[in-house]
């Protein structure tokens, strides 16, 4: 196993002992066992790679002698007329006579041009593609669960958010009702009021239809049935990433896709060492044992006769010219091999493109962190002035209507923007080759 590898195999190790009820808060790490236990993409790169393991077993590496068995029997009947020297004659009806044999054969291949190495090599390096291909699945998995995971986060917030502006529209509805009972408001106002908690009510009915499909698409991940019962943690952490040659150089090591480029590279290169075994002598050491024994008919001169023994010996074969098929794939070989050099190339040039594209948002997504919060602020400062001065008459419906909107707005961006920026990290970490030693 590749060193990430089994890194990674650790810390799902340490994922498993962590327990979890449908009925409590689906936790980060919760929700990293559970992925990594019943995700269907996860599941699928496990039997894969169980492929790739059987392929590189012993059993299948050529190494191993060969070992056959064979038996038969074989029964006659026969009508014979036999003229001796003696000029007497033997004639007979339906003469019957068998044979039966049984023998073992052994043939163990010493030298076949070192295909055998080259193509074990070749499985190995399949092996280790397999392992990066999972490794490439799991984290393709962490990435998409968060971004699940935080899109249930998100409409946590945003529902909470919603119910409490609802609860500052029934307020004020009930304090319209109590002026337009005093004389101090107008129908016009309470009615303003009413329209404004239903909106509201709207508002939170589809933010709760929200949370809902978002956690049927986060239990989907999950590998659980769609209604199970979940509730997300909303915090989150942030791991600064500020040394950005520091993750260049990371992905430039560590990136999965270009580990996996390398590795294509490695086993294409064995393939073309093992087509050209063609070209050289097979030798071979083979034995057997065989057993025969065979009943005469009566024309024969002896009634049975019975033969066992073993042989042995060795066998070199040379294929001087087979139509130009190992050259046909020698050349095939190497056509591949050379794909697989541009193919590191491109893998290289994409992984620049996406990590300064990366990089880039990222910056901007956590200036836009800094630029909600203090837009926050400054509008959760109008909100509580708005409502002094609406308690004491100095401010219209309208007017702190206004400011109750302008404070959910600047609630709701200011998640959007934090949720944006840890899904910009993450996408960062994954392109470093570092996604798995993210903080959650």
């Amino acid at each position: 196993m590749t060193k990430r590898y089994i890194y990674i195999a650790t810390l799902l190790l340490f994922f498993s002992g962590l327990n979890i009820s449908a009925q409590q808060m689906l936790t980060k790490h919760d929700a990293l066992r559970i992925v990594m236990e019943n995700n269907f993409d996860v599941v699928l790169s496990e039997e894969q790679l169980k492929i790739a393991e059987t392929n590189t077993s012993i059993f299948n590496s050529g190494y191993l002698p060969t070992l056959s068995g064979n038996a038969g029997i074989t029964y006659n009947i026969d009508n014979l007329n036999v003229e001796r020297q003696d000029g007497s004659v033997i004639e007979t009806t339906n003469a019957k006579s068998d044979s039966h044999n049984a023998g073992l054969n052994l043939n163990y291949v010493l030298f076949n041009g070192f295909s055998r190495k080259y193509n074990l090599e070749r499985n190995k390096e399949l092996l280790n593609q397999g392992q990066l291909n999972m490794r490439a699945t799991l984290e393709a998995t962490i990435l998409t669960l968060f971004q699940s995971y935080y899109g249930v986060a998100r409409s946590q917030h945003n529902v909470e958010n919603l119910q409490e502006t609802l609860v500052i529209s029934k307020e004020r509805l009930r304090r319209m009702q109590y002026g337009y009972e005093y004389g101090r408001n107008s129908r016009l106002d309470v009615s303003n009021a009413e329209v404004d908690v239903n909106t509201d009510s709207i508002n939170l009915l589809n933010a709760k239809q929200n949370l809902a499909n978002s956690k049927r698409d986060l239990n989907f991940i999950l590998g659980q049935p769609a209604n199970t019962v979940i509730n997300v943690d909303t915090t989150l952490q942030f791991n600064g990433l500020v040394n950005r040659d520091e993750l260049h150089a990371s992905m430039q090591t560590e990136s999965v896709q270009i580990l996996i480029a390398n590795s294509n590279i490695a086993a294409n290169r064995s393939a073309t060492k093992a087509t050209q075994g063609g070209y050289y002598p097979t030798l071979s050491l083979n034995g057997s044992y065989s057993y025969r024994r065979g009943n005469n008919n009566d024309a024969s001169f002896t009634a049975a006769n019975t033969s066992s023994g073993f042989s042995y010996g060795a066998s070199l074969s040379w294929n001087l010219f087979d139509g130009g098929s190992t050259r046909t794939n020698e050349q095939v070989a190497k056509i591949n091999e050379s794909i697989s050099q541009i193919g590191l190339e491109q893998t290289k040039n994409q992984l620049e493109v996406d990590f300064e594209n990366a990089w880039g948002d990222y910056q901007n997504k956590l200036f836009v962190v800094q630029a909600q919060e203090a837009n926050l602020q400054t509008n959760r400062q109008n909100f509580e002035r708005s409502v002094e001065q609406y308690k004491l008459g100095q401010l219209t419906s309208i007017d702190f209507r206004t400011a109750q909107r302008n404070l959910l707005t600047a609630e709701v961006s200011l998640t959007q923007a934090k949720y944006d920026a840890k899904i910009a990290e993450l996408v960062l970490l994954q392109l470093a080759g570092r996604i798995q030693e993210a903080d959650f």
